[in-house]
């Protein structure tokens, strides 16, 4: 609360004789105004003594005509008995008046004391009122400022846990579409190994083929062999002794020519055998070309990714196109018609 101003006498008679010149009240609350503040109690008790010593000013008589001499007398010893009585009268009234009064005054401006000291007491509390609702307000919006502050760090907390968890979920997909991958990756493996196994076997007994058609061929060599000694030693003898004819060397040289053309079949078998990877020595396998193998599985056969997989697919990879079970029977047609291709070339 804020310092009293100091109000003296000086001050309240100085602005009580200003407004009863200007022809306005004398109050408490204008010479409280007029002063810009103070104690009403102060400022009463000052306004009460300036009009304590405030003299009643009487007019002055009227001047009248001068009136003969003798009639002065008279009317003098006659106004003066009169006036002497009204003066007793009227001083005893007046005396009378002035105690009733004084006494009312004193009354209502002890009323007026209690009644300001009530006031004052009034606005002082007014003012520490006043004072603790600014101190309450500056509290509140301290709380305010701290409430925003704090909805701002929810609000940047609940944005990092909403992106904690965007990112856990992610990350979930990213699992899980890895492990649907190493599931279909382990399935292509046992496929493949699978194909391999089938195509060791193949190999295997391809290598047995082979062996048997070696030995044939062996055979046969012998066989021509001994055929060309007996047909060498036909014409020297037939030459030596001239007892040879036509007829039999004729069919001798036939015998050889069917031997040599059975045996250039049985040498074609053996090099188609080596070409395919059958025998010992030969290169491995081919290995399945996956791109290509996706597009002749799921493209249809009008795509070009179709006919371009298609032109460009190895053995291996057309045998397992073929081992799908879903695959359409217009593609399946095309893709052995080219692995009988390749197999011819």
């Amino acid at each position: 609360m804020g310092i009293e101003r100091v109000v003296t006498d000086s001050m309240v008679f100085e602005v009580a004789d200003q407004l009863t010149a200007a022809g306005e009240k004398v109050t408490n609350r204008a010479i409280w105004s007029a002063i810009g503040g103070g104690s009403m109690t102060t400022i009463s008790q000052a306004l009460r003594r300036w009009k304590d010593s405030q003299v009643l000013q009487v007019a002055q008589p009227i001047e009248r005509a001068p009136l003969p001499a003798t009639i002065i007398d008279v009317l003098h010893a006659a106004a003066a008995q009169l006036w002497d009585a009204a003066l007793n009268e009227t001083k005893s009234e007046l005396d009378q008046l002035a105690q009733a009064t004084n006494a009312r005054v004193a009354e209502a401006q002890n009323e007026r004391d209690d009644t300001l000291a009530e006031l004052q007491t009034t606005a002082e509390e007014l003012e520490q009122v006043k004072a603790e609702r600014d101190g309450a307000l500056a509290e509140i919006a301290s709380r305010d400022q701290k409430l925003a502050a704090n909805a701002t760090e929810l609000a940047r907390l609940q944005a990092e846990l909403n992106a904690q968890i965007l990112a856990t979920s992610e990350a979930t997909h990213r699992a899980e579409t890895a492990e649907a991958a190493r599931a279909e990756l382990q399935a292509r493996v046992e496929q493949i190994t699978s194909l391999l196994a089938d195509e060791q076997a193949a190999r295997r007994q391809a290598e047995t083929d082979a062996n048997a058609l070696r030995a044939d061929t062996s055979k046969l060599a012998a066989v021509l062999e001994a055929s060309e000694r007996r047909a060498m030693d036909s014409e020297a003898r037939a030459a030596a002794r001239e007892l040879a004819t036509s007829q039999e060397i004729a069919t001798i040289r036939a015998e050889r020519q069917e031997l040599q053309t059975m045996l250039k079949e049985l040498v074609d078998k053996i090099s188609k055998s080596n070409g395919k990877g059958l025998v010992p020595g030969s290169p491995e396998p081919e290995a399945v070309v996956e791109d290509a193998l996706g597009w002749l599985i799921h493209t249809s056969v009008g795509d070009v990714n179709f006919k371009s997989a298609l032109e460009k697919a190895n053995t291996a990879t057309l045998r397992a196109a073929l081992e799908d079970e879903g695959l359409a029977k217009t593609k399946r047609t095309k893709i052995e018609a080219m692995l009988r291709k390749r197999e011819q070339a």
